[in-house]
């Protein structure tokens, strides 16, 4: 009997050469598409949980104002107290570049560090060489990894060698571990001892004379014992709030398999992944899917009358009705198990082009390795039925009588039925041709729209952590600078639009609105080397140096004042309010102006410099720039970037989302030209008839395409109206991330029906020109 299904469905797959090779074509090239976002999903949601004790680690978290940073003395406190702990780590991640020098041979190295020694017993950490149980022997003992080893060090062994960080502080390796995996929210190239005060950095939050108003943060890991429950912790510690206090006063648990994906927390610095556009993907492989069994189960409907004699010759002669529904059913799972087949063998072929779409390495070995293999093999023989299962169903009900009287054909429920299935196939594709649109101005508006100060050819110069030796050579350089006839303007300031690194509690008299204010340390050049303007208040005046700030407009009116008059930002010690500025963007498009302070003082280490060239000589100044800089500090590396280029990588993810949703809308719209290429020839080869007679009576090429084609344009002009609410609840619910957005005008809309019209035209198209010019002798001569 299995042999019998077997040569039967392959005869009649070879019977049909044409729509075999669109229905298996379709299905592996949608499958294929299927294992790739497959593959980078599982990849995602794998993001730390290769630590042995992944499920029972969480991160501290600060519900009052929604960060992890957390003072350090915090950990100790919980340990102390709460047995439901068995153990805890800090955790520091320096988001910068910082300088490091070995045997004179000065680099920069990201991703740097500071923990203290618990962290190996938290985190599973592999040692190559080092003691694990006390890797921070000293205040200045580093780890660093394999890679980092290799590109400071060569062949040599690091062990007890001497790197230099930021030219002040020596550190001397005691340990090598390996790298941190990819699937890792928190990597590093270099682990400092957080016990090391250089590494601790300091919060004010008071007043500068006492040192207890001063908050060490960290990131604050906890391992739970294996039958804590963690909402009765959470609500054990809020409810003893004054152990915990002054440094927390609601606490709350992000689960370390959740950080990845689902931290909202402010500042955590950790590797972030984008659930959205994993959401996205795993919507769009079940469309594609859906798509790919919608093209089967329209091409084996239209092949219907077909297979009707044959069908109800084998009713006629005793077969029942479940053989029928057994072999379209059996053809069916050969025809998927067969794409699947093929489509492990696209994918392969085009694991290349995937990595390159999802910016990562994809492991397509995993698809061989249980349980992923015999998930493949189901997933096979079930899309297999589930395609198979309509039309046999619908075949092998129908009465034999029927069939061979030829009464069958004028029934109407199968055409609506494919129809339907039609309709729908236009519906995503005017969906996701709306959403490309959409999320493509978006981009576009987010990186063009003026960002509220002068950006054009204004350059930042990166300025690492200067020895106390090279301090006057820096002084030096910034005056030499000053005097280039290439540079325009010049200022240096701690922390620069895009980059804050420093926040002031306002401590302001007669008001409750005090709160952290994001400053930036600014020289009095910063202004007018940046084009920002001022809306309040007056310019800078001789003495002003060190005295005085500005607020900008959303500072000015957040607290609510009415004119300039004896205001004081922080009244320890603080600055005269002189001026407002008008707003300027200082962090990305997804965020709406906030308060900001510009603290006008030369009492700080620069961060940057920020250099405004003359538009006619950057190539001239680049290099005299960078002449200068390796004549006075040759131990520093030269790392510098335009703030047009800068401001353009913070969107790098949504380019990156926008060019993921592109590609598979472009391949979503194919998989959906196969079904419909199949509809055409199936749809001109039934009419050929009744096309030969048109011609006969006279009727023009043109007359023919239009009568093949004008169901499509009815379906088109059906799924425009059922894809517009739809595309635009989606593409309002993804501008909601944005503080600044474009609108959804309706040209758009109507942009994608006429984008997805024409891409149906031209698919079907070609087939109705070869049915409309074909001799109509061929179709009637046997009449």
């Amino acid at each position: 009997m299995f042999s019998y299904y077997l040569k039967s469905a392959f005869r009649n797959l070879w019977k049909n050469k044409k729509f075999s090779v669109i229905n298996i074509s379709g299905f592996a090239f949608g499958i294929s598409i299927c294992l790739a976002i497959a593959l980078f999903l599982i990849k995602e949601y794998s993001y730390d949980r290769y630590h042995e004790n992944a499920g029972q680690i969480v991160r501290l978290v600060n519900s009052e104002d929604n960060t992890s940073s957390i003072d350090y003395r915090v950990k100790d406190i919980l340990l102390q107290n709460y047995p439901e702990i068995e153990s805890g780590c800090l955790v520091q991640i320096m988001n910068r570049p910082v300088a490091v020098q070995v045997n004179e041979q000065a680099s920069y190295l990201d991703n740097i560090m500071s923990v203290d020694n618990d962290f190996f017993n938290v985190f599973t950490i592999a040692f190559l060489t080092g003691n694990r149980e006390k890797p921070f022997s000293t205040l200045t003992s580093a780890l660093i990894t394999q890679s980092t080893a290799k590109s400071l060090f060569g062949t040599e062994n690091p062990l007890g060698k001497e790197i230099m960080y930021e030219n002040r502080i020596p550190l001397t390796v005691s340990g090598v571990i390996e790298d941190f995996p990819e699937n890792s929210s928190i990597s590093a190239k270099i682990l400092v001892n957080a016990e090391n005060k250089s590494f601790k950095f300091s919060s004010w939050i008071g007043n500068s004379d006492d040192l207890s108003t001063y908050r060490w943060p960290f990131r604050i890991y906890l391992q739970l014992n294996k039958n804590a429950n963690r909402k009765n912790l959470v609500s054990k510690i809020n409810s003893n709030t004054q152990i915990l206090d002054p440094y927390l006063k609601e606490a709350n648990f992000l689960a370390l398999n959740d950080i990845y994906l689902f931290d909202l927390t402010n500042g955590s610095a950790t590797k972030k992944g984008n659930i959205g556009l994993m959401r996205l993907l795993g919507a769009i492989a079940a469309i594609i899917l859906t798509l790919a069994i919608i093209n089967y189960v329209n091409l084996t409907i239209a092949q219907q009358n077909k297979r009707n004699k044959d069908t109800g010759v084998k009713k006629a002669i005793g077969a029942f009705r479940k053989n029928i529904l057994l072999h379209f059913i059996f053809e069916s799972v050969i025809v998927s198990v067969f794409s699947f087949f093929l489509a492990v063998i696209f994918l392969w072929i085009l694991l290349p082009f995937y990595q390159s779409v999802f910016d990562t390495i994809l492991n397509f070995k995993l698809l061989f390795t249980f349980p992923y293999i015999f998930i493949l093999m189901l997933s096979a023989v079930i899309i297999g039925i589930v395609s198979g299962s309509g039309p046999a169903i619908t075949v092998s009900g129908i009465n034999p009588v029927r069939i061979l009287s030829g009464s069958v054909t004028t029934l109407k429920n199968k055409s609506v039925f494919r129809n339907s299935l039609t309709i729908f196939q236009f519906t995503i594709s005017i969906v996701l041709i709306f959403c490309v649109m959409i999320v493509q101005r978006q981009i576009g508006f987010v990186k063009h729209k003026n960002p509220g100060f002068t950006e054009e050819q204004l350059l930042r110069v990166d300025v690492p952590r200067i020895q106390k030796d090279d301090i006057q050579k820096a002084m030096i350089l910034i005056n030499e600078l000053q005097k280039s006839p290439f540079i325009k303007n010049m200022t240096t300031s701690n922390g620069v639009p895009g980059a804050v690194n420093m926040w002031m509690g306002s401590n302001m008299e007669n008001t409750d609105k005090n709160m952290s204010v994001p400053c930036l340390l600014v020289d009095t050049a910063f202004l007018k080397t940046l084009g920002l303007k001022i809306t309040k208040g007056r310019d800078l005046q001789p003495g002003d140096d060190g005295k005085v700030c500005y607020f900008n407009e959303a500072a000015y009116n957040y607290f609510e004042f009415d004119d300039l008059e004896n205001k004081r930002f922080n009244n320890y010690g603080g600055f005269d309010i002189i001026g407002v500025v008008k707003d300027f963007h200082y962090s990305s498009m997804h965020e709406a102006i906030g308060p900001l302070c510009l603290m006008v003082t030369s009492n700080f280490r620069p961060t940057a410099i920020n250099v405004q060239l003359e538009s006619n000589t950057i190539a001239q100044s680049m290099s005299f720039i960078r002449e200068t800089w390796q004549d006075l500090l040759p131990n520093y590396p030269f790392k510098y970037q335009f703030y047009d280029q800068w401001f353009d990588s913070m969107y790098r993810s949504e380019e990156r989302f926008a060019k993921t949703i592109g590609f598979f809308a472009i391949l979503a719209i194919v998989i959906s030209c196969i079904g419909i290429l199949g509809l055409a020839i199936f749809s001109s080869e039934r009419r050929i008839k009744e096309i030969g007679i048109r011609k006969v009576n006279g009727a023009k090429i043109s007359e023919v395409i239009t009568m093949l084609n004008k169901d499509f344009v009815k379906w088109v002009s059906i799924a425009f109206v059922v894809a517009t609410p739809i595309s635009w609840y989606a593409m309002n619910k993804w501008l909601e991330s944005f503080a600044y957005k474009t609108g959804l005008s309706w040209w758009i809309f109507a942009l994608a029906g006429l984008v997805a019209l024409g891409i149906a035209l031209l698919t079907v198209s070609w087939q109705s020109w070869r049915a409309a010019t074909r001799n109509p002798v061929e179709a009637l001569r046997y009449e």
